[in-house]
């Protein structure tokens, strides 16, 4: 018997570690600038050259239809079935539970023996695989690679036999979720990395067992006792196989995209070649990396190796830059006449490509003439460094595959300040990019969902895409089956951000027919809320969950600080909760509800108000969430502002910092308390400050005071360091802002059958832009002046109040021509009108 055959290749780049530094020696810049609308460089540290509607790459693409060219792969992750079904799911002790060894084996038939045989195993953390009684390979996880599920091979072809053939595999688990207890295999007709209709893959008709008799691993034993295996379906088929960068590593297995099938991808070359180093081989046509057009072989890019296997501190390396955040992942064509070996890195930051790449050095076999790729991921930089192969290495291409959602801009906003106009074109894009097998926290880190993420990059969505399929499907999956029985992530405070979350879905869609279906889960969550409480109506933790309201000191653990602000996102919560209930019809669960926040309101307000202060406390983001909430009374207004929140532009650095996610709550709590001019210097402050420093979507964790040299390992985000995201959909908040605040449009019931307008230009000269509704887009446009009209354009269906601004309480107010009192509102500022027909309207104020 033989020991396995394993590929070299994984041993060989094992040197090229996650964190680890690869010289490069004395880098030469070359700057090729592609002359593409979407594709925008810039230097390190410099603002971006903008225009509006050029930073998304996918912003001009068509949308294909949902699965178009699109076929699941045969091959099924398996399992024993006492395992997986049980922990379907859920997440695993990654280091001591379910180690036992589990023994798989499946027959195929074979008419023809092929020219090359290659077998591929993935998902477990050792495994000891046996083709036809022969030893095929003996191998366990390369702890330097960063993979959660790494991919294993070996040379099928001596072991293959015609007719019936066996293969049996003993296999310890891997370490995440439901990748952590299966296992997936195929056998291909085909060179290392070659893609071709599989011999055998796994599936369902597999035997798997927990133990195993001796010869178990013999062609001629009988497992005809041995249950059938447990399948989980096919490898890129579920959503939940592909979050959570779980199956990062299987970008090695040949077909393997890991997209759901209603993603659509776009090619994208880099926008300039930022480093060359050839070392002592030879680099030839470096511009042909960004071409657009196809090349003949001898303008290809080329890279001509002085010997055919380099260690990696002398081999050729390359440095890309893409001009932005993208999502997806680094494609190699090759022109080559024999295999080629390089390794891969990205960077959302030239420091994270350097120094830390979040997904390590990932090492890419490319086949002869063939196509490969990287790991997905979201990244604006790439490195690649080639390190073997005979003669010149020739690509076609390198160069980005795209992953994007499919999805039209429908909302806008513009304005007379290009900084906010660049601001919520960049919020729209960080939205956009974090929509992908559902909508994730980050495309990066963590791919996962997230309650308190989807609470503000989903009024986003709602606003500008109007998307309903992946909404639903993300909040449908984080609330989970019925019964309810724990909170949303784990967090008391997601728990109620899932009832807010829902609630404002429903006032842009109005689908009855999804919030029926979510009745029951929506009172059990209530009722898992309400059961975190104590008998004084405080919020007591009582079910010992992990506690989380924002990266910053003694916010992210089990504190008074903590426990504080979740309290006052319940209470919102169950205000949010009550209404839905009342929608559908279940006035008793609404009554109980309405009741329980108006006893926590009381009993919070006394705890934490403090009268000394005239403020909860010394936190932004304590004193943000009461008044945004609705907990805080008016009347404690103009001392949470002069106490708390008037400092946010007048501090430069603090040690307690908010992140942009809170900033979101916090600008929303300056407009209820009338100050919108002061938020939008908060928001030319922060976010501005990020798109000073070089931003293209905007970061997980911002503080204007933090060290720039090196900026990305100072963002304090669960730590610091390069796995912080500089793409978070959490961040995205000013977007749906200045629609709501400036523009002033909120729906005010379901599916925007009616909505409040209150345009607020806070200083601006004027500001316009779009709300999409089912009924259609609402258009709103204002400038300064005392005769300057506030143009409205209503879809018919929907009933607007429009609140118009008025020089004084007896100015009239004029829509088209004709005179329209309506009621006086805020203390006499504004008008009240009311407008119940669509069409387009012209409203006019003056002196009586």
């Amino acid at each position: 018997m033989r020991r396995g055959r394993t590929k070299p290749l994984l041993r060989r780049l094992s040197r090229c570690v996650r964190g680890r530094v690869i010289p490069t020696g004395a880098a030469l810049t070359v700057v090729a600038v592609l002359g593409l609308a979407h594709a925008v460089p810039y230097a390190l540290g410099q603002a971006v050259e903008f225009s509006p509607g050029t930073l998304d790459p996918t912003r001009s693409l068509p949308a294909p239809g949902i699965g178009t060219s699109w076929k699941p792969l045969p091959e099924e992750y398996i399992w024993t079935k006492d395992a997986s079904a049980a922990t379907e799911g859920k997440e695993i002790d990654n280091e001591s539970s379910g180690l036992e060894p589990r023994y798989l084996r499946a027959t195929f038939r074979l008419k023809d023996l092929p020219a090359e045989a290659t077998f591929y195993v993935g998902g477990v953390r050792a495994a000891k695989v046996y083709l036809n009684g022969n030893l095929l390979l003996d191998t366990t996880t390369n702890p330097a690679l960063p993979f959660y599920m790494q991919v294993f091979t070996a040379d099928a072809k001596k072991d293959l036999r015609l007719g019936i053939n066996v293969l049996a595999m003993e296999v310890v688990r891997g370490d995440r979720n439901d990748t952590g207890r299966s296992v997936v295999a195929k056998i291909v007709p085909a060179s290392l990395g070659v893609m071709a209709s599989p011999l055998i893959v796994t599936n369902g008709k597999w035997k798997a067992s927990t133990e195993a008799a001796e010869g178990w691993n013999a062609s001629g034993y009988n497992d005809a006792s041995w249950p059938p295996a447990y399948s989980l379906g096919s490898i890129d088929l579920n959503p939940r196989y592909l979050q959570g960068d779980i199956d990062t590593g299987l970008y090695q297995w040949p077909g393997y995209t890991g997209v759901s099938n209603f993603l659509a991808r776009y090619q994208l070359p880099p926008v300039r070649v930022v480093e060359i180093f050839a070392g002592e081989s030879k680099i030839e046509n470096v511009q042909a990396l960004t071409s657009v057009e196809p090349l003949p072989a001898e303008k290809q890019f080329t890279v001509r190796l002085t010997s055919a296997d380099l260690i990696a501190e002398r081999a050729p390396t390359i440095g890309l830059d893409f001009g932005k955040e993208v999502a997806g992942w680094i494609e190699f064509v090759s022109d080559s006449d024999s295999p080629i070996e390089l390794t891969v890195q990205y960077g959302e930051s030239r420091d994270e490509v350097e120094h830390d790449p979040y997904q390590g050095v990932d090492p890419v076999y490319i086949p002869a003439h063939g196509t490969a790729h990287g790991p997905k991921s979201a990244f604006r930089y790439a490195k690649v460094i080639f390190l073997r192969g005979s003669g010149p290495l020739r690509f076609q291409a390198i160069r980005l595959n795209g992953i994007y959602y499919p999805v039209a801009y429908k909302g806008s906003f513009e304005c007379s300040d290009d900084l906010l106009n660049r601001i919520w074109e960049v919020g729209s894009y960080t939205a956009h990019i974090s929509m992908q097998d559902d909508i994730w926290d980050a495309p990066k880190r963590d791919r996962l969902r997230w309650m308190g993420d989807l609470d503000v990059s989903g009024v986003v969505i709602d606003s500008v895409f109007a998307d309903r399929f992946l909404m639903e499907d993300t909040l449908t999956k984080l609330i989970g089956p019925s019964p309810v029985e724990g909170n949303v992530n784990r967090i008391a405070g997601y728990s109620a951000f899932w009832v807010t979350g829902l609630a404002e879905f429903d006032r842009h869609f109005g689908d009855r027919e999804y919030l029926e279906g979510l009745h029951r889960r929506l009172t059990e969550l209530l009722s898992v809320m309400e059961k975190e409480f104590s008998p004084d109506d405080l919020f007591a933790n009582l079910s010992n969950s992990p506690m989380f309201v924002d990266w910053s000191p003694y916010l992210y653990s089990d504190t008074p600080e903590s426990r504080m602000v979740t309290d006052l996102e319940i209470y919102r919560g169950f205000v949010e909760g009550a209404a839905l209930l009342r929608q559908l019809d279940d006035p008793a669960s609404a009554e109980r509800y309405e009741q329980f926040a108006a006893r926590m309101k009381k009993a919070a307000q006394a705890k934490y108000f403090d009268p000394k202060t005239g403020s909860y406390g010394g936190r932004w983001q304590a004193n943000a969430m009461a008044v945004y909430s609705g907990l805080a009374d008016k009347e404690q207004y103009a001392s949470i502002w002069k106490n708390s929140l008037a400092s946010v532009n007048s501090t430069d650095y603090t040690a307690f910092v908010i992140t942009p996610y809170y900033g979101y709550y916090l600008l929303s709590a300056m407009a209820q308390m009338d100050k919108r001019p002061e938020a939008l210097a908060w928001i030319r402050k922060y976010w501005g400050g990020m798109l000073a420093e070089g931003a293209t979507t905007f970061w997980e964790a911002y503080d204007p005071g933090w060290p720039k040299r090196h900026f990305h390992t100072s963002l304090e985000a669960n730590g610091n360091g390069y796995f912080v995201s500089l793409a978070h959909g959490w961040s995205s908040g000013p977007t749906a802002w200045l629609m709501e605040q400036i523009l002033g449009i909120r729906p005010t019931t379901e599916g925007v059958r009616e909505v409040t307008i209150r345009p607020d230009l806070a200083g601006l000269a004027w500001a316009k832009g779009t709300e999409p509704t089912p009924s259609g887009p609402i258009h709103v446009a204002w400038e300064q002046g005392s005769d300057a009209p506030l143009e409205v354009d209503l879809p018919h269906g929907i009933r607007a109040t429009i609140l118009v601004p008025v020089p004084s309480p007896a100015a009239e107010v004029k829509v088209n021509g004709t005179d329209m009192r309506g009621d006086l509102v805020e203390d006499g500022s504004r008008r009240a009108i009311v407008l119940d027909n669509g069409g387009h309207f012209v409203i006019t104020t003056g002196a009586n």
